[in-house]
């Protein structure tokens, strides 16, 4: 009989001697087994490794620690073991159930001192191959490879709600895949060790005293070899837990959400009253600017001097300058939102039409923000109106003149996304235009930092009032203040919050004729959760994630809202509908070239308004960052793969489909291939500019996407050794292949070109391709 065979045996009838004992010491060794594996534990060093039933082959879960020799009360009924380590305060409980390993640390009631435990320790070992993360959308990291090592090594400590999008992660080996699930998110930081030629993992978790019952579990699995097994595994996990809500069932409770399903997804720019654009006649417009005569004097006398060296340059040039043009445009629009631009003095000669002398007639504190800029752009078009477009058309990214070009040109679904509300409300009309083309419209919002109200470099998200900024701040467990985001003011306990949020939401819906159709909250579903040893709004990280998911609902069931946040993290994705940050996070933040104006990799800054560099400008990526976020051989589909047919992902804002020129074609065939919609960045000039690309890639992933955006992403493979064909599977409907490599590629029937995208219906065999050569 082969030594595997032979030990095998032998430590079934260890168990079976074992099945049921309670000693105070415990076993040098514990074996669990059953018919799928068996599980060898030994309790001193929380040492584990498993057994397949089909091979007998060793595979290390955890490696030993020291510190655990003291334990008691040590108990074995079947396949559960437990003890208790006295030092430590805590009880460990191990449970073999079919092809799951389930493990817990449970903190005594009796201690109130917060407890670090790491627990499991991964180091290299023959078998293992890479490590399979959801780093954003998914990450497969060779164990062996240099770059990978270094970033993850020097990155430091993980928190799994933030570092994580999902609470797992997986061990790809020769022949199998070791699945780890964190059964509680929070409270948890993984950690990478380098060594020469391998990396090798902890995880650890700390029990904090804020908690009632303070539990830490691992569930851990066995499957045959595959990248995307933990990520199944974590899905059937959620569905068997009753936590997974599907996109169709979104629907049921918002129908707008089905607007999401072939939608491009766009941030809009330009929003200020005034634009460029809608002047018809700047000559005319300078030349009576400069009158220094009635109406025309007035507005002139609110302008600083670079707006008037602007008229004065405009006024001598024939083809003047997008720069002069914009400052001006840009001056006269700061003048038109304010409630005393109407002087009743001064605009007796101008004839109004009846819905201006209405608006001038009434009392300025009884007219909303959204009246007073109407009142103030109607005055303003009725003294020059030889000059200007009807302020029904104003606007540059948010205008009804953008929105028939996207019309126009085919783009019939879309979501889009303003800066601020008050664009909303300087461009009533063009936020119902969007609706009636079909369009999903709405704001970004945060409740994440609150600021003084007095603080100088502050935004608009930030501020509610001096009460809640001095008692609604999160509290650190040394007393001090959590501070908010760049370090300003602080951040805000979503705990007392929420009547803010309830004000400032039915405020801006309260004063817009059509309403926004869809809420962004920022912040909320990024992972980044707190402990909060505030005494008037204490919290632990759960309950400052539940109160974070409960304001989104309520904006989403109060106002019947399709609602998106940053990222997507697990905990989130039953509430969204949609999120912005998976497919592509945030790249470089504190890489300083990516900062500085000398580098080539300046990604710019938040200048101007019109269409801010940071978001517009297109700039090359480093290697360095197109291997870690870009190179197909190291992305894993794991979020489709679990939340594809419950949330709409895409990029986050900072690093959209059009930024880094370096990254465009490989990303359009990604987006293809995961069945993810682009994100933009548009106002008139961009669109312009890039429409042709738009176009391209919308008519090729928006019919896709309303058939199966909905659907699950069943499979995902790698079709060749060095990764660069791959395919995707959704439904048993529709089948994706991709390929990123530079020669044509044959899998079975199918011709796939180079830098292409073939979709193949797999009912009819209906081929259709994209490709960016």
């Amino acid at each position: 009989m082969p030594l595997s065979k032979l030990r095998f045996c032998v430590l079934s009838i260890a168990v079976f001697l074992l099945t049921s004992i309670s000693i105070d010491a415990a076993p040098e060794t514990i074996y669990l087994s059953n018919a799928v594996w068996t599980v060898e534990i030994v309790p001193r060093s929380l040492a584990v490794e498993t057994y397949p039933a089909d091979s007998g082959v060793s595979l290390p879960i955890s490696w030993e620690q020291t510190g655990f020799n003291n334990i008691t009360e040590f108990t074995q009924e079947d396949n559960t073991v437990s003890w208790r380590l006295p030092e430590h305060f805590l009880t460990v409980r191990f449970e073999l159930i079919d092809d799951s390993l389930s493990v817990e640390f449970i903190q005594d009631k009796r201690t109130n001192d917060a407890l670090s435990l790491t627990w499991p320790v991964i180091k290299d070992f023959e078998s293992l191959r890479g490590y399979i993360l959801p780093f954003f959308e998914g990450s497969y990291i060779p164990k062996d490879d240099v770059i990978w090592r270094d970033f993850l090594s020097e990155r430091g400590p993980i928190n799994t709600t933030a570092g994580l999008s999902m609470p797992f992660w997986g061990l790809h080996l020769n022949q199998r895949t070791l699945t780890y699930i964190l059964t509680n998110p929070f409270n948890n930081q993984i950690r990478f060790n380098k060594t020469l030629t391998a990396l090798g993992m902890q995880v650890s978790h700390t029990f904090t005293p804020n908690w009632e019952e303070k539990r830490y579990g691992v569930r851990i699995s066995l499957d045959a070899a595959s990248p995307i097994a933990p990520a199944k595994q974590y899905r059937h996990w959620l569905q068997q837990n009753a936590e997974f809500v599907s996109f169709a069932e979104k629907i049921e409770k918002t129908p707008a959400a089905e607007k999401l399903l072939g939608a491009a997804h766009v941030y809009l720019w330009g929003g200020k009253l005034l634009s460029q654009y809608d002047v018809t006649d700047w000559q005319t417009l300078v030349t009576r600017l400069s009158s220094h005569s009635g109406i025309a004097k007035h507005i002139w006398t609110q302008l600083n001097a670079e707006a008037r060296k602007a008229v004065r340059e405009i006024a001598q040039s024939a083809y003047p300058s997008k720069y002069v043009r914009r400052v001006v445009s840009r001056a006269i629009s700061k003048q038109l939102e304010k409630p005393d631009f109407y002087n009743p003095t001064i605009w007796t000669e101008i004839p109004v039409t009846s819905e201006t002398g209405k608006l001038i007639s009434r009392d300025i504190s009884t007219l909303s923000l959204t009246e007073v800029y109407r009142r103030n752009c109607l005055l303003f078009y009725a003294a020059f109106s030889d000059t200007l477009r009807h302020p029904g058309e104003w606007g540059d990214g948010l205008s009804v003149k953008l929105l028939e070009q996207f019309a126009e040109n085919g783009l019939d679904k879309l979501w889009l996304g303003v800066d601020s509300w008050q664009d909303g409300f300087r461009h009533l009309t063009a936020v119902a235009k969007a609706k009636e083309l079909g369009y999903l419209i709405g704001p970004y919002d945060s409740y994440h930092s609150i600021h003084h109200p007095n603080e100088k470099d502050t935004w608009e998200t930030a501020q509610f009032d001096l009460t809640l900024y001095e008692t609604g701040g999160i509290v650190n467990a040394d007393g001090t203040k959590s501070k908010g985001f760049k370090k300003k003011g602080y951040h805000l306990s979503p705990l007392v919050a929420q009547p803010y949020v309830e004000n400032r939401v039915n405020g801006i819906v309260e004063q817009m004729p059509s309403d926004f159709n869809t809420w962004f909250i920022d912040c909320d579903a990024y992972g980044e959760l707190y402990d909060d040893y505030s005494t008037s709004h204490p919290a632990t990280q759960l309950d400052d994630m539940r109160a974070r998911l409960a304001r989104i609902s309520w904006i989403r069931d109060t106002h019947n809202m399709v609602v998106g946040s940053e990222k997507g993290a697990a905990y989130s994705a039953a509430t969204l509908h949609f999120a912005h940050g998976m497919t592509v996070p945030v790249i470089g933040w504190g890489d300083p070239d990516m900062k500085s104006k000398t580098s080539p990799y300046y990604v710019g800054g938040y200048w101007p308004p019109e269409g801010p560099a940071i978001h517009i400008k297109q700039v090359p990526l480093k290697s360095k960052y197109l291997y870690l976020y870009y190179d197909p051989r190291f992305r894993l589909p794991l979020y489709q793969i679990v939340f594809h047919d419950s949330v709409i992902t895409t990029h986050h804002w900072g690093s959209g489909s059009l930024k880094f020129e370096t990254a465009i074609e490989t990303l359009a065939l990604l987006e293809l291939l995961y069945n993810v919609p682009p994100l933009y960045h548009l106002n008139i000039e961009e669109f312009s500019k890039h429409k042709a690309w738009i176009k391209q890639h919308y008519a090729f992933f928006s019919p896709l996407h309303r058939q199966i955006g909905g659907r699950e992403m069943s499979d995902f493979e790698w079709l060749s050794h060095d990764k660069q064909i791959q395919r995707t599977e959704f439904g048993n409907m529709v089948e994706m292949y991709a390929n990123f490599g530079t020669d044509p590629f044959r899998h079975k029937s199918i011709e796939i070109p180079a830098r292409s995208v073939v979709a193949r219906w797999i009912g009819t065999g209906k081929i259709e391709m994209f490709s960016v050569e």
